[in-house]
């Protein structure tokens, strides 16, 4: 393999080489092609022969059926004659199996065991077999054809292949050989002048796009000489500007180089130091040559390739300077040194910056060990860089672990071990010590990056609790202080422990409350139907007074009737009885059936919390005429003052209930039976007024004892009374005060002296506001309660504009 290589680098031209390459290929590709399809075509004859023969056997078997059944030898063998004239079938055998014969051409027989091929079909008669006919041919003449078109071919072949190896020779030194020419002889005058110049030659193909390729590297060579020089010069200026030298040292021959700004890094002029090892060794400081020596030394046995060393070399005024060596080793194929080139920088203010800092740390972490909070620090790759005693003693590990930089994941699994993590499963500790693990980290763009500052407490085996707090760090990692927490922690669960209490005091309060706001509603609604009872009474006793004067005329009437002695007199006072016992049953039955109304609507409101619209001063006057038996049972006295028209869209059972337990405030608190021994009338007063704002004020104000000056800030407080032992709860107020702010959206007041009465004023929209959880949106069209048969608000009695409030005074029948 070795020798064609060597022989074909030896052709001379690349148009001989091209020769080399294209002849064989065309002439082995011209070949097989022939191969391929001269086999083809003499597939193809043998097919065309073995056609022939076998539709010749075919119809020479149909010919010779009826002669054999009629034993016609001499048909038989004129018919083989016929077929011998063919001079592809070379022997003809007949059998006849009913006379048990055979023909055969040429006589002497077809040769046994030959290379011809046999073409063989029985002769039938009537589907009988009755012998046998074989054609013996030889594919001779198809190789006779292959042989005349394979020779005419070759001529052919051989013409084109010397047309071919012309045109492409002529294309080859067109296309090639002059542009290659033209490279060489520019790179030739280029080596003799060391002048390059580019070459002139305009080419789309790859030769052109070399030739530009050479042009631009040409170019691109002079402007990096160009930037070479300039860069040299920057390099020159950048070691004088940096205080730093270049050095080089040949290991074999001993040469030592450094550039001239080595001297000026220690105070000398070029020219006072020699170049040579003794004076480079004898400026090292004492403490620092034999390791500085030591270590040049072994740089040519080893096989590093850059070394960094910082030592201490005398200066000329006597005083130490760091310098820091960087150098790079060339070595040769076994591996030895060979030359060592290098920088020497003046590194004094960053080596005495280091040694300052390290003292500070030094300082930092005895302060550090001297706090009571533990301290320790995690850098990206979650290893423990800085600690504290402290954090050793509270996390219960040894302080010498921490001191060793150990990952956190260590941590975390000798904490395991000591059982910190038993009590709590999800630990966020062991969290990031999986990171630490699988090798995420916390790096800046790694999913285990902590993005904000979170704290958890833990227990100890030993029952000390611990908070820790994490904060993270702008590079990656963490920060974690470690505090003792027991005492704030058992504080805090005292006082946990109380706050449950306390909220189970309080929904029992809760509980107490509700079942006390039924409690007073059931009371109003006592009173509603001992309302009820009365006021229903009269007009049902008149109507049945009536009823019974009119049934016993009726019967005295009867009885004359059917005695004949009636007359017209008596049917005349009949009649005028008649009409005005009808009129007054059904006065009176219609007065009870709208009383019956109201009840019932008041009824229905104090025992929901449905919303509705309704007419104040309508709703009031119910409210009041519910309360009609326990006013009539003292001497007291309701005046009420408001506006006709006034609607309200809220909740007329929340605003019954305050309006109910006002009054039964004042009349149980303001009017005490030793306050008015004599039967003195007092006075309670509605008055309400509407305010800009959509809002109404309703002054309940009684004339009454007055409530004294140190018992008015606890008048709404629930459970307050000043009647403890005589059946007072101290939640009417407060069930006031609720029921105002919450259900109706306003506010209530209370001013009052002692002996002067008391004024309770409330503040509260036309349109309550909607209760949380509430089904539907209140009816805005719901009946007028002082008249059902407008739905609508606006079509009040028009003569109620305009009109002075209406002043109704309740008082016993």
């Amino acid at each position: 393999m070795n020798v064609i290589v060597q022989a074909w680098r030896r052709v001379p031209t690349v148009s001989a080489k091209f020769l080399l390459i294209l002849v064989p290929v065309l002439v082995a590709t011209t070949l097989v092609s022939a191969s391929l399809f001269f086999y083809g075509r003499q597939q193809q004859l043998r097919g065309a022969l073995h056609g022939r023969i076998a539709a010749m056997a075919e119809v020479n078997a149909s010919a010779l059926a009826p002669l054999l059944w009629a034993f016609d030898a001499t048909g038989v063998r004129n018919v083989v004659q016929a077929i011998a004239v063919n001079r592809e079938v070379l022997c003809v055998e007949v059998s006849d199996d009913l006379a048990d014969s055979r023909y055969v051409w040429p006589p002497p027989g077809c040769p046994a065991g030959s290379a011809l091929a046999v073409e063989r079909r029985p002769i039938r008669t009537q589907a009988q077999p009755i012998g046998s006919i074989a054609l013996h041919y030889s594919n001779a003449t198809v190789w006779e054809q292959i042989r005349q078109e394979a020779l005419n071919t070759l001529w052919l072949i051989a013409l084109m292949l010397a047309c071919t190896v012309l045109a492409a020779l002529g294309a080859q030194r067109w296309t090639i050989g002059r542009p290659l020419r033209r490279l060489v002889a520019a790179i030739e005058e280029a080596e003799r002048t060391h002048a390059p110049r580019p070459v002139s030659w305009a080419s789309a193909d790859e030769l052109g796009r070399v030739i530009r390729a050479y042009n631009a590297m040409l170019a691109r060579l002079d402007a990096e000489e160009a930037a070479l020089r300039r860069s040299e010069e920057r390099l020159s200026l950048a070691i004088t500007a940096t205080r730093s030298s270049v050095w080089d040292y040949h290991l074999r021959t001993g040469d030592y180089w450094w550039s001239r700004e080595f001297p000026a890094l220690l105070g000398y002029s070029p020219d006072e130091l020699p170049m040579t090892t003794a004076t480079w060794e004898s400026l090292l400081h004492p403490d620092d040559a034999e390791r500085v020596i030591r270590g040049s030394r072994r740089r040519v046995r080893d096989t590093a390739t850059s070394y960094t060393a910082v030592y201490r070399m005398r200066r000329r005024d006597g005083r130490w300077a760091w310098i820091e060596d960087r150098s790079t080793a060339l070595r040769g194929a076994g591996g030895t040194a060979l030359r060592l080139t290098g920088t020497m920088s003046d590194a004094t203010e960053r080596v005495q910056a280091e040694l300052d800092l390290a003292r500070e740390r030094n300082v930092l972490q005895i302060t550090l060990d001297n706090t009571d909070q533990g301290i320790m620090m995690v850098d990206r790759d979650l290893r423990v860089v800085m600690s504290n005693r402290r954090a050793a003693e509270l996390l219960n590990i040894w302080p010498e672990f921490l001191a060793g930089n150990p990952s956190f994941a260590d941590v975390v699994e000798l904490q395991r071990g000591a059982g910190a993590f038993d009590e709590v499963g999800d630990d966020p500790d062991l969290h990031l010590a999986g990171l630490a693990e699988d090798g995420t980290g916390l790096e800046g763009n790694a999913p285990g990056r902590l993005d904000q500052p979170f704290a958890f407490k833990r227990r100890r085996p030993d029952g000390t609790i611990v908070e820790l707090r994490t904060n993270p760090l702008p590079e990656g990692g963490f920060v974690r202080t470690v505090t003792d927490v027991t005492v704030e922690a058992r504080s805090a669960e005292s006082i946990f422990e109380a706050m449950q209490a306390l909220e189970v005091a309080y929904a029992d309060l809760k509980e107490t409350q509700a079942s006390l706001v039924q409690a007073e509603k059931m009371a109003s609604l006592a009173l509603l139907v001992a309302g009820v009872a009365h006021e229903i009474n009269t007009p049902v006793g008149i109507a049945f007074g009536c009823a019974s004067h009119l049934t016993a005329k009726t019967q005295d009437l009867a009885a004359a009737f059917e005695s004949g002695t009636m007359k017209k007199s008596d049917l005349t006072a009949y009649v005028a009885a008649a009409g005005e016992a009808s009129r007054l049953i059904q006065q009176n039955l219609t007065r009870a059936a709208e009383l019956i109304q109201s009840f019932k609507r008041v009824a229905v409101d104090q025992t929901s919390e449905e919303r509705r619209r309704f007419d104040l001063l309508s709703y009031l006057e119910e409210i009041i005429t519910s309360l009609g038996p326990t006013l009539r049972k003292s001497p007291h006295r309701i005046a009420l003052a408001c506006s006709p028209g006034v609607t309200l869209d809220s909740y007329p059972g929340a605003f019954s209930q305050v309006v109910t337990n006002l009054i039964m405030n004042a009349l149980t608190h303001a009017f005490p039976d030793h306050a008015f021994p004599d039967g003195t009338r007092g006075h309670i007063v509605i008055d309400v007024n509407e305010l800009p704002d959509d809002e109404l004020a309703i002054r309940f104000a009684d004339d009454g004892v007055g409530i004294p000056e140190e018992n008015l800030p606890k008048v709404f407080e629930p459970f307050f009374t000043t009647r403890r032992g005589t059946g007072g709860s101290g939640l009417g107020l407060h069930i006031v005060f609720n029921l105002v702010t919450q259900s109706l959206g306003g506010r209530i007041g209370v001013d009052s002296r002692a002996g002067d009465g008391t004024t309770f004023t409330l503040r509260i929209p036309k349109t309550a506001p909607t209760i949380t959880g509430e089904a539907a949106t209140p009816d805005a069209a719901a009946p007028d309660p002082a008249n059902p048969d407008c739905a609508d608000p606006d079509c009040a009695d028009p003569d109620s504009a305009g009109q002075a409030p209406a002043i109704t005074e309740g008082t016993a029948a």
